[in-house]
């Protein structure tokens, strides 16, 4: 089973207040891989600053809208895909508030259903892990995330706009924290608590599915 990961720093593995990276073993993704063994194979595309819908003005190429068709094309064929954007919404780079962000989302998900790779190639299923919702930048993301507050109530409302999407989702801050060290990404701890999670919820899904 080929399992793609679309994501942005939270699931590249920055270090905290650094821009060092966790290696494979140590990130989300690799704690994924390692549970579900060799019969999976887990592709990254994970790239930092990437968002929803929006483009970044002093970084191009982070609109995950625009770059969605392509990575599912050159990584076909695809059983899951597993999506985890939205926090990089809320940078003042950006601006977007929490319905915005999920409108973005929300819009990303019914792309990603409409697009087939190959003329043959089944739906790709999809599983979307909401991030947590900010609660207090700290250190390097002060300046980053000043206006973090627009995203109050992200988790809620990422929820609301993509029921109707009929999407399998994972609230991941039923089970980790944002950083207590820079309060927007992962800590060493949480990427093996979100990984094993996560592999519980693959290894849930019904094999007729993928």
């Amino acid at each position: 089973m080929n399992i793609l990961v679309y994501g942005d720093s939270l699931s590249w593995g920055i270090i905290p207040n650094s821009r060092d990276r966790l290696v494979f073993a140590k990130r989300w993704t690799g704690v994924l891989q390692q549970k579900l063994g060799d019969e999976c194979r887990v592709i990254e595309e994970c790239l930092n600053g990437r968002t929803t819908i929006f483009n970044d003005v002093t970084r191009p190429q982070r609109n995950g809208l625009e770059t969605v068709k392509m990575v599912l094309e050159s990584h076909s064929p695809i059983d899951l895909m597993i999506i985890m954007l939205g926090i990089n919404d809320f940078q003042d780079v950006i601006g977007a508030n929490a319905k915005e962000s999920a409108t973005g989302l929300a819009n990303l998900i019914r792309t990603v259903q409409s697009i087939k790779p190959e003329p043959m190639a089944k739906p790709v299923q999809l599983l979307v892990i909401i991030p947590p919702e900010i609660k207090q930048p700290l250190g390097q993301m002060v300046v980053k995330f000043s206006g973090f507050q627009k995203g109050k109530g992200s988790e809620a409302e990422y929820l609301k706009q993509i029921k109707a999407l009929k999407v399998d989702t994972l609230l991941a801050s039923d089970h980790v924290s944002l950083s207590q060290f820079d309060g927007i990404h992962l800590d060493v701890e949480e990427h093996f608590v979100l990984g094993q999670v996560i592999a519980e919820r693959v290894l849930s899904i019904p094999k007729t599915l993928l």
